[in-house]
């Protein structure tokens, strides 16, 4: 299975996508090459890592992520942590009652199934969405984040990703729908995923004052 963490992979998807699409380029001068490195190992930790930034901005999601992960003496926390802790005690991290049961949810998930970084890294993105959308708190953006960031798949195109939307609008100069996002994006398989990066970058950066 491709995986995007592979530096020579990386390469191989931005000298792809350069090949028809010069701008890719000026994209990667500008931005350097995509780091999906988010500080999580693990499905079942980055989870945990996407319900806690859920409507929250990312400097209020690193604080709470922070003191949840206090609450545990081990560094690597299992879900059989999560389960034993009392709600109050979550609480005190700064969780709302309804992310403590999104939690609590995803760690009763990974004790029934027992899957392992291994069993997901085997599986499709389409068997991977058809089991975690099963998870309460669990949606499409949430399972796009975790083929991206924890398993460097390839070609992953987040359509609901207000910062994807945004950075195509700003880099084509044009309000589209999703259906002509969705069509254009095919353009750039089977490394879709790069691009993403890129439109996120784009948002961020100062892309309008370009040469």
């Amino acid at each position: 299975m491709i995986n995007l963490f592979n530096k020579k992979e990386l390469h191989k998807g931005i000298n792809f996508l350069a090949l028809k699409h010069p701008i890719i380029i000026k994209l990667k001068n500008k931005y350097g090459e995509p780091n999906f490195n988010r500080g999580t190992t693990g499905i079942f930790h980055s989870l945990i890592r996407s319900i806690i930034s859920q409507q929250i901005s990312t400097k209020a999601a690193s604080s709470v992520h922070t003191k949840f992960k206090a609450i545990f003496p081990k560094k690597n926390f299992i879900a059989q942590d999560i389960l034993k802790a009392k709600d109050s005690k979550l609480k005190l991290a700064g969780l709302s009652h309804q992310k403590i049961k999104y939690i609590k949810a995803t760690a009763e998930y990974f004790k029934y199934t027992n899957f392992s970084n291994e069993d997901f890294e085997k599986m499709s993105n389409q068997q991977i969405q058809k089991e975690l959308i099963q998870i309460k708190g669990i949606g499409p953006w949430t399972i796009d984040m975790i083929l991206i960031f924890t398993l460097g798949r390839p070609d992953i195109f987040p359509i609901g990703d207000l910062g994807v939307r945004n950075g195509f609008k700003i880099l084509f100069k044009t309000n589209t729908t999703e259906k002509q996002m969705i069509r254009k994006s095919t353009q750039w398989k089977p490394y879709r995923t790069i691009m993403s990066w890129y439109l996120w970058r784009v948002v961020d950066g100062s892309w309008e004052t370009m040469d």
